[in-house]
C-alpha cells in the first residue's frame, strides 16, 4: 500500500513539476524516481529470496514432522512388543514354581 501511495506522490509531482521547475529540478526528481525505483527493484529481490527461504523451510519442517511420525509409531510398536514380553515372562515365572 506504502508503494502505491508514493508512487501516486511521485506521478503527481512530476506532473506538477515542469509547470513550476526548473530543468534541475526536474533532473532531481529524475533521480529521485531512479533511486526509488532501484530501492523497490531491491525489496523485491529480497522479498523473492526470503520467500524461497521460507518454503525451503516450510517443506524442511514437513519431512522432520514425518520423521517424528514415524518414529512415533515405531515407538508404539516397540512398547506393545515389550508389554506382550513381560506378559509373557510373568506368566512363565508363575508357571515355574
Amino acid at each position: 500500500m506504502k508503494r502505491y501511495v508514493l508512487w501516486a506522490i511521485l506521478v503527481a509531482f512530476l506532473a506538477a513539476g515542469p509547470v513550476g521547475c526548473g530543468k534541475k529540478e526536474i533532473e532531481a526528481l529524475n533521480t529521485k524516481v531512479a533511486e526509488l525505483q532501484k530501492t523497490v527493484s531491491d525489496g523485491k529481490d529480497q522479498l523473492a529470496e526470503k520467500t524461497k527461504e521460507v518454503g525451503d523451510l516450510h517443506a524442511k519442517a514437513d519431512q522432520l514432522q514425518a520423521t517424528v511420525d514415524a518414529q512415533a509409531a515405531e515407538l508404539v510398536k516397540v512398547k506393545a512388543e515389550r508389554d506382550k514380553l513381560n506378559r509373557e515372562i510373568a506368566f512363565l515365572k508363575k508357571h515355574k514354581k
